[in-house]
C-alpha cells in the first residue's frame, strides 16, 4: 500500500454506506473487479463494523479519482466510524489474500508498541484504521531540508519506530523503500503499510531503514548534499554487530555513528 495521507474533502461530501453503491465511492467497496451481489455483501460488513459514510479524496488517483492509497492488497478511502474521521481499507478482488486478518492482526500487535496506525476494527474485506495526516516523508524532508533541528529529530524518530518493531519480532518488508512508508503527523513520524509484514521472517526493520536513510539510495545523495553521511565502514561494521545481536547497546552504536546518539 501506498501510504496514507490526508487529502481533506468536507464532511458534506460523506456518502452514506447504505447508499454508497449509488455512488462512484461505492466502486472501490469492491475494486477492481466490481461485483453488484459481492458489492452488496461488502455494504453489510461496514454495517456491522460501525462504519457510518465514506467519500473520495486523497493525494493517490485511480482512474481519475482522488483515494487516499492503493496497494497490492487494497485500497485506502476516507470513512467515517464514530463520530470520527478515519482510513478504510477495502481488499481488492484480485488478490490472494483470503482476508483482512493477518494485516489487522500485525496492526494490533505494533500498536502495543507504539507504532502504525490504531486499529479500530476489521472484518473479512475491511481494516478500519486511524487516518494519520502529513505528508509523506520524503516530501516532507524535501521541504524541510534546511531545518537541521526538525530532519535530525524526525530521522531519529524514525530509527527509533524500526527498532521497536524488531523488538516486537515483526518484520515490516518494506522499508528498504521508507520514502513512502512514513507519514510525518504533527506529533511526529509514523509507519504505515503493513500488508507485507511477517512473524517469520528475522526483522531487519533498522538495518533496511539505516541502509535506505544513509547507503546507496537517492535519500542519501540528496541528504548528504546538505548534512554528512555516516562514515561508511564505520556503518557497515555497527550494522553488522547488531544483526548478530540487536540489543539496546548495538543500536545505540548505530545512533552514535549517524551523528544521531
Amino acid at each position: 500500500m501506498t501510504g496514507l495521507r490526508e487529502g481533506r474533502s468536507g464532511l458534506n461530501d460523506y456518502i452514506p454506506v447504505k447508499k454508497a453503491l449509488e455512488h462512484k465511492i461505492g466502486e472501490f467497496l469492491c475494486w477492481p473487479q466490481f461485483n453488484q451481489e459481492e458489492a452488496e455483501q461488502r455494504v453489510e460488513q461496514l454495517v456491522a463494523l460501525g462504519v457510518e459514510s465514506i467519500a473520495i479524496g486523497g493525494p493517490h488517483g485511480v482512474l481519475g479519482t482522488p483515494i487516499l492509497g492503493k496497494g497490492h492488497a487494497g485500497v485506502v478511502i476516507r470513512a467515517m466510524y464514530q463520530g470520527q474521521e478515519v482510513a478504510l481499507k477495502a481488499r481488492r478482488t484480485d488478490t490472494r489474500r483470503g482476508s483482512m486478518s493477518r494485516e489487522a492482526g500485525f496492526l494490533e500487535h505494533v500498536n502495543q508498541w507504539d507504532a502504525g496506525p490504531k486499529l479500530y476494527g476489521f472484518s473479512e474485506d475491511f481494516i478500519v484504521m486511524e487516518l494519520l495526516v502529513g505528508p509523506y516523508f520524503g516530501d516532507w524532508v524535501k521541504t524541510h531540508i534546511d531545518d537541521r533541528k526538525a530532519v535530525i529529530k524526525n530521522i531519529k524518530a524514525i530509527l527509533d519506530i524500526a527498532w521497536r518493531l524488531d523488538q516486537s519480532s515483526l518484520d515490516h518488508g518494506e522499508l528498504t523503500r521508507i520514502r513512502r512508508h512514513y507519514i510525518v503527523t504533527k506529533e511526529g513520524p509514523r509507519v504505515i503499510d503493513f500488508e507485507s509484514a511477517s512473524f517469520d521472517r528475522q526483522p531487519s526493520n533498522l538495518t533496511c531503514t539505516v541502509q535506505s536513510l544513509f547507503m546507496n539510495t537517492s535519500f542519501a545523495g540528496f541528504y548528504g548534499k546538505h548534512y554528512s553521511l555516516p562514515n561508511r565502514e564505520a556503518l557497515i561494521e555497527a550494522l553488522r554487530a547488531y544483526k548478530t545481536e540487536p540489543n539496546l547497546d548495538h543500536y545505540q552504536e548505530i545512533l552514535s555513528v549517524c551523528n544521531l546518539g
